[in-house]
C-alpha cells in the first residue's frame, strides 16, 4: 500500500477537474454549428480580422504546451505531482484565454 501526500492527491484533483473544464469549454465553442438558425447571420458571413498575425504564436505555444503536458500527465497517470501542477497551471491559463475570446466573439456570432 502506497502513502500518498495530500499534495499529491490535491494536484491530481486540480488538474482532472481543469482539464475537464477546458474540454467542456472547446465542447462550448460548437454551440454556432448546433444553433445555426439562432445566430445573427450566416456563419458565412462572418468573418474575423486580426492585424498582428504574430499575436497568434503565445496562443499557439500555450495549445501545443498544453498537448505536450497532458500527453505527459496522462502517461505517468497523474502520479507525478509536479507534472499535475504544471499542467494546471497551463490548463488555468488556456481557459482564462478561451473566455476572454468567447467574450470577444460570441457578440459577433449571436449578436
Amino acid at each position: 500500500m502506497t502513502n500518498t501526500s495530500k499534495n499529491h492527491t490535491i494536484s491530481k484533483f486540480i488538474a482532472k477537474l481543469l482539464v475537464r473544464l477546458f474540454i467542456l469549454l472547446l465542447l462550448f465553442a460548437l454551440a454556432p454549428f448546433v444553433f445555426e438558425k439562432k445566430t445573427a447571420r450566416p456563419l458565412e458571413q462572418t468573418f474575423v480580422y486580426m492585424e498582428h498575425k504574430w499575436a497568434l504564436i503565445f496562443p499557439g505555444l500555450l495549445f501545443l504546451s498544453f498537448f505536450v503536458l497532458l500527453v505527459l500527465t496522462l502517461r505517468h497517470r497523474y502520479q507525478q505531482t509536479d507534472l499535475n501542477w504544471m499542467l494546471s497551471l497551463n490548463t488555468a491559463l488556456l481557459v482564462v484565454y478561451v473566455v476572454m475570446l468567447y467574450v470577444r466573439l460570441y457578440p459577433l456570432i449571436f449578436g
